[in-house]
Order: structure tokens, then sequence, then C-alpha cells
């Protein structure tokens, strides 16, 4: 009996350690929770309301009263949803907000704010905001990518659109149609509205307005407009407001997919524009076969037509020659090829070019947006290595023919290599050579 008694107790003993055991664990299992959840939410905290984060770019202003109602307009109709360039949000989901004490000033003041916040000497070899915003007579560091549909620009522009402080002046010839300008009579007027948007002059600027007007995406990619466009659209196709909020940058970005490498000269010429340029060329197999998705090209022969696409490639390569022996420290070319197989490399290299730093923002750009295929035709999230070369699965070997015979010239010139047979084309297919100028 002693024995079977001192067995029990032995086992209600063991039975009372692991009960306290499994409870140790559990409260150990809520603890660590609650200490999770709470590093959630001072992560989210501290993302929600830092101005350099790229997706949201808002925090408190504790002193103007305009600003903080502003934010409080924002938190009433937006709650705690961020929105921005890079979080893939629709803008067109936001309600807009007409709040009659809210002045253009006061906009202007939230903005000039935010971008006193994002800003750091250090990144600019220790130069002055005021030396670089046009509001105080500085020279912005002006940034144009000249291309043609479907050859990366997109990426590019959101790559340099991701800095803090960057007004982003998204196709601005949007309302010449599916054109390329190669001269007269459209390039006097396209010549024009480039410069006067590089200088925040948005005066005699009707035809883009009234484009902007009717389709958003010609500001929408302009984030940090678009944002307050959303909120304000009062102000938002007001030259007295555009012209203010545009010279509150010191980055001013540009991507254009219409005009001609050759006429941007008179720009480069411009010394008082300060701009550099980068000249983004893709093989014309690879940019061809991006836009039979699209349903706006097939009936324009400066988009489809092989023969067009490839003498306009060819005369940018002459133009080239003479823009980067001319202006050798204001004019660089990058293959397309080139920038996706070394992403981080290239992208570095065009910043350097451009006077910009490789900013925290840029790389985590890169980090989200080159690993992966998310999102439509028109998605910068690509897997950054194979993007370039989907036409080599896509594409018909019959076509690619007919596009290499059109492009000799032009493929030579650029170092592309033909493709010689099916089995060639469908066997991983390396289509780049070396090119230079002479």
């Amino acid at each position: 009996m002693e024995k079977v008694g001192l067995t029990t107790a032995t086992s209600t003993a063991a039975a009372s350690a692991r009960t306290r055991e499994r409870m140790s664990r559990r409260k150990n299992l809520a603890g660590l929770c609650a200490i999770a959840a709470v590093c959630i939410v001072v992560l989210y905290a501290s993302q929600r309301y830092t101005a350099n984060n790229y997706s949201t770019e808002y925090f408190r202003p504790r002193e103007r009263t305009a600003n903080q109602r502003i934010l409080n307009s924002h938190n009433k109709y937006y709650g705690s949803r961020s929105y921005g360039g890079s979080s893939g949000t629709s803008y067109d989901s936001y309600p807009s907000v007409h709040n009659s004490s809210i002045s253009i000033e006061d906009v202007l003041n939230y903005q000039r704010v935010l971008i006193e916040a994002s800003f750091d000497e250090r990144s600019f070899a220790g130069e002055k905001l005021k030396d670089l915003t046009p509001e105080t007579d500085g020279r912005p560091r002006r940034s144009i990518i000249i291309t043609t549909w479907r050859s990366g620009s997109t990426f590019l522009g959101d790559i340099l659109n991701a800095l803090p402080g960057n007004y982003y002046h998204y196709e601005p010839l949007l309302d010449f149609d599916i054109v390329q300008i190669r001269g007269p009579p459209n390039d006097s007027v396209a010549l024009h509205n480039l410069r006067h948007l590089l200088r925040c002059n948005y005066n005699e600027m009707e035809n883009y307005l009234d484009f902007g007007r009717t389709h958003n995406y010609l500001f929408s990619h302009n984030t940090r407009l678009w944002q307050q466009c959303l909120r304000f659209p009062q102000f938002c196709y007001d030259p007295k407001f555009l012209g203010p909020f545009c010279q509150l940058f010191p980055l001013q970005s540009m991507k254009v997919v219409r005009l001609r490498a050759a006429l941007v000269e008179p720009l480069l010429e411009d010394e008082s524009l300060n701009v550099r340029v980068v000249l983004l060329i893709r093989d014309p197999r690879g940019s061809l076969q991006s836009r039979r998705h699209r349903v706006w090209c097939p009936e324009h022969p400066d988009c489809y037509d092989p023969v067009t696409v490839c003498d306009d490639m060819q005369r940018d390569y002459e133009a080239a020659i003479h823009l980067s022996e001319r202006f050798p420290k204001r004019f660089l070319v990058i293959r397309y090829e080139d920038l996706s197989l070394d992403t981080y490399g290239k992208t570095k290299e065009i910043l350097d070019f451009y006077g910009l730093p490789f900013h925290p923002e840029v790389k985590a750009f890169l980090d989200t947006h080159t690993t992966q295929d998310i999102g439509g035709v028109s998605s910068t999230y690509r897997d950054s290595k194979s993007a370039p070369f989907h036409w080599t699965k896509e594409l018909s070997f019959d076509y690619v023919q007919k596009v290499q015979e059109s492009c000799v010239a032009a493929m030579r010139s650029w170092g592309y290599r033909n493709a010689t047979s099916e089995r060639e084309l469908y066997d991983d297919f390396n289509p780049l050579l070396k090119y230079r100028f002479s």
C-alpha cells in the first residue's frame, strides 16, 4: 500500500510539473506574441510617419497650422491607408478633398516641409537644398531619358522617381498621339513643351493640361504631385499651382518616348537647363514583341512597322556618336538588356552620370521590382534577367527573320546578334554583342 501511495504521489507530482511547464510555455508564447505585436505596430508607425518613405512620404508636422489641417483632411478621408508609387495602390480609388480653408500656399508649405525633412546634404556632397530648388534660384539636377515605346523607360523612370525630392515629368509628349517626332512640324512645339516643363512653367501649355484632365496617367506617375491632385483636384491642373509646386523640388526627371535623339541637342546646348540625357536602346525584336500586347500600337506605323522602327534606331545611333563627342559628360547610352542583366551596377552608373546618389530608397525599389513578375504588361515588377528576352520564346522564327531583314544596319550598330535558325532561337539564344561608337 505504501508503494502504491508513493507511486500515486509521484505520478501526481509529475503531472503537476507537466501542467506547470505547459502553462509556462503558454505564458512565454503569449509574451512573444505580445512583443511581436508591439514591434509590428512600432514598425508600421515608423514607416507611416517617416518622410523618407517612398510609399507614403508623410509625417506629422507639429508647427504649421495649415499643415495640420492638411494632415487632418488626409486622415479623415483615408484613415491609415498608405499610398504612393511603389505600393501598387490605384490612385483613382481615393476620394478628393474640397476644403475651402486650405489654399495653394498651404499645400506648398506642407510639401516644402516634406522635402526639407527628406533632403540629405551628404547625398549631394554637402550642397544645400536652396542651391538645388528653382524657387530659391537654385539649379536642380535635371535628368532626361530618351527612348521609344516598350524599351524599359517606365522601369528606369521609376528608379529615378524613387529618389526623395524628385519631380517626375512622365511622358510629356503624350498629347502628340502615337507618333515619332523627327523634325518639322512637331519638333518646335515638342521642344517648347519640354523646355517649359523643365523650367516648371505651365503657361502656354493648354493642350498638355487639357489632355491631362481626361488622361490621369499623365500626372499619376508623378507620385508626389498626384498625391496632392487627388486630395485637392481644384488645384491640380492650374498653372498657378503646378509651377510653384514643381519649383519646390531639387530633382527633376523626365522620360520621353516620342522624340528622336538628334532633337535633344538644343536642350543640351542650353546651359541654363543643366540637363543630362540618357538614350535608352532596346533590341527591336524585344520592343516590337512587347508592343504587340498594346491595343494602341497596331494602327500606327511609327509603332509597329519594323522598317520605320529600325530606321529610327540607326538615326539614333548616328546622333549618339555626334552627341557623345560634343557632350561627353552630359550624354550617355544604355542598352536595356545591359541594365536588366546588371541592374544594380548599371543603376549606379546611371545615377553617377546624372549626379544623383544611390539612395536607400532606390535600393529598396530594385530589391522589390527585379526578382519576380507581378502585374500586367505595364508593370515594373519584373524578373529583370529574363524580361528583355521573352521575345525569344514568344515570337515565331518567321517574324524574327522579318525584323532582322528590316534592321540589318541598326542591329549591327547597336550590337544585336541575328538568330540563324529556329533551333538556335529557342535554345537560350543570347542576342547581345559588344558595340562601340566609331
